[in-house]
């Protein structure tokens, strides 16, 4: 009697087990792919004096920003990136993009890299930080930004300014850095706007 109870229970376990692997798996959490884009309704100062043009040129982008992966700081001397959201594209070209956006929008005359024309003032961009910040709470995303304005007629530079901005995030997670970063990203633009038309020619 014993050894059949034991038999029963070894046919329930094998129906269980069955039964478990018949049962459809949930599929894995999708992967999220997030735009950097200026809003339309963006109002940016105008960059340069009428007549004058202005070209965008993205440098660089410091060590461990050069990627479309979405980074973040758990504590001070570390920096990781989130395993299924990354940016549509790399930061630093999604900044560029944003500035030559705004800054047209703005009313300059902003000449494409490549073009072939000579603008008057050439604007050099540097991405030295994008990241959400959660060594505070609520957390923080913050972005680092550095600007140089040369006057290409006789290769001057200008000025130089490094724009360090941040902003808290509406949730401690990946949406909510990423809402973050588009009210970064329009506060830079106007800065730079701003920075640009202080230092280029009346």
């Amino acid at each position: 009697r014993a050894r059949a109870g034991g038999v029963m229970k070894r046919l329930l376990a094998t129906v269980v087990l069955l039964a478990g692997c018949s049962l459809p798996l949930a599929p894995p959490p999708a992967d999220s792919t997030h735009t950097l884009t200026l809003g339309a309704q963006a109002s940016v100062p105008p960059a340069a004096p009428a007549g004058r043009t202005l070209q965008v040129v993205m440098t660089a982008a410091a060590p461990g920003y050069s990627t479309s992966a979405m980074a973040y700081r758990p504590s001070e001397h570390e920096l990781r990136y989130y395993a299924r959201h990354r940016w549509i594209d790399r930061p630093a070209r999604l900044l560029g993009q944003a500035l030559v956006d705004g800054l047209s929008a703005g009313g300059a005359r902003v000449l494409a890299a490549g073009s072939g024309t000579q603008p008057d003032y050439r604007l050099l961009v540097e991405l030295l930080a994008i990241e959400q910040d959660f060594t505070t709470r609520p957390s923080r995303m913050r972005l680092a930004v550095r600007v140089q304005l040369v006057r290409v007629s006789d290769r001057r530079l200008l000025g130089s300014q490094t724009l360090r901005l941040d902003q808290v995030a509406s949730s401690d997670d990946p949406a909510g850095g990423v809402s973050a970063a588009h009210a970064l990203l329009e506060r830079a633009v106007i800065q730079v706007a701003e920075f640009c038309r202080r230092l280029s020619d009346d």
